[in-house]
């Protein structure tokens, strides 16, 4: 952990700041990295540091991308989270958790620990293994099938009952995914996070999206490094129309917040 390297791929526009904090994020996929780290440091008004844990930043590794990826990551360092965060040098402040809302919506897995869901092997399988076919979940959860709610509130409960200690983490869950932000900052439907698959349903059919050309219409770093500077300079408008903005925002304000107080205080 001590060599996980800081990356810096902002394109926000913005005049550099010093460092305010070391941040390390488990994300889906290295566009989401991307998104976030510029999206902390509008919210922030600093420049600040940011490791990779997850994906990692070779692609190579332990995990595989996407929500799979961050479930297995989160079990693996549950019991060690706190030794993880200190062994990186600087230690990290705050570590960031990032999980599409989707996931709630479509992935039978996530719902295996609901009530409603009567399964014998739930005790002695693990759900990301799981025969998904004979799977006895239905889809949507009773419990969970309120849109962005519903999916806001599941996956922070499985992130976190997974972590355990969820001390110095904000978890976000972007609904229905990450690129309903980029839609919000460039489009601004106001039913943003109902769409389902926001990327092949508005991003893919624009193409060029807002004349960004996207190649093989395939996600890559250099696409949201142009979206990036857009979503930081709409991120009012993004906040708007988004419950999964407003609530990472506020998480993360409560954070730097409280610990400019301890430091002032100390």
């Amino acid at each position: 952990p001590a060599s996980v390297p800081a990356l810096d791929q902002r394109q926000t526009g913005r005049c550099p700041h010093a460092a305010m904090k070391n941040i390390g994020i488990v994300c889906e996929g290295p566009t989401d990295f991307i998104i976030l780290q510029a999206v902390v440091d509008t919210i922030t008004g600093e420049r600040n540091n940011f490791y990779p844990l997850q994906p990692e930043p070779d692609v190579i590794g332990r995990y595989e991308n996407g929500w799979k990826g961050v479930w297995k990551w989160c079990i693996d360092h549950a019991a060690i989270k706190k030794q993880f965060m200190n062994s990186i040098q600087p230690a990290l402040d705050l570590l960031i958790i990032q999980m599409d809302g989707d996931v709630s919506r479509k992935e039978k897995p996530a719902h295996c620990s609901c009530d409603p869901t009567v399964c014998p092997d739930r005790e002695s399988l693990n759900p990301l293994y799981c025969n998904t076919i004979t799977c006895p979940v239905t889809l949507p959860c009773n419990r969970h099938s309120a849109p962005v709610t519903g999916y806001i509130d599941h996956l922070k409960s499985l992130i976190s009952s997974k972590l355990i200690d969820t001390d110095d983490t904000c978890i976000v869950v972007p609904c229905d995914s990450l690129e309903a932000w980029v839609v919000a900052a460039y489009d601004g439907p106001e039913n943003v996070e109902s769409i389902e698959d926001p990327w092949k349903q508005v991003i893919l059919r624009g193409a060029p999206y807002h004349d960004v050309r996207i190649p093989r219409q395939k996600k890559s770093a250099k696409v949201f490094r142009e979206f990036a500077p857009v979503v930081c300079r709409n991120w009012q408008q993004v906040t708007r129309l988004c419950q999964s903005a407003r609530d990472f925002e506020q998480t993360i304000r409560s954070f730097t917040y409280g610990q400019r107080l301890f430091r002032y205080a100390g």
